[in-house]
């Protein structure tokens, strides 16, 4: 199966990474905050630990699943203008006009095997040992 394929909702095609930042709940105090794991399509994997790597916290991140044109990546308010700056286009989203703190990616997005070379739905092999 493609990538391109697999519906919205369903990370069938996604990496869960744990954010390189510690987040909380708005209604925790500062000494709650915690590890968060997220789903990354694999096409956009690279992508988004480089932001990460630039200190740019992304919000989420789509590729479209089969449309490109929809491929977005969000980012937090106050990283608008940093993302600019390195040359991104406002993806903007009729759900929210007005809105420019999604882009499209730089990455070509590519739809290709759904195989991650391990996927949660593989049969486990059982062992004797």
């Amino acid at each position: 199966m493609m990538c391109g394929d697999i519906g919205f909702g369903t990370y069938d095609c996604a990496y869960n990474i744990m954010l390189p930042w510690l987040t909380k709940f708005p209604w925790e105090d500062e000494s709650e905050r915690r590890g968060k794991y997220v789903a990354i399509d694999k096409c956009l994997l690279k992508e988004v630990v480089g932001l990460w790597e630039m200190g740019i916290k992304t919000t989420g991140c789509c590729c479209g699943h089969g449309k490109p044109e929809l491929a977005f990546i969000g980012v937090a308010p106050e990283y608008i203008e940093r993302m600019k700056e390195l040359g991104y286009a406002v993806q903007h989203n009729p759900c929210r006009p007005g809105d420019e703190d999604s882009f499209v990616p730089k990455t070509a997005i590519e739809y290709g095997e759904i195989d991650k070379g391990f996927n949660w739905w593989d049969e486990k092999e059982v062992s004797d040992g």
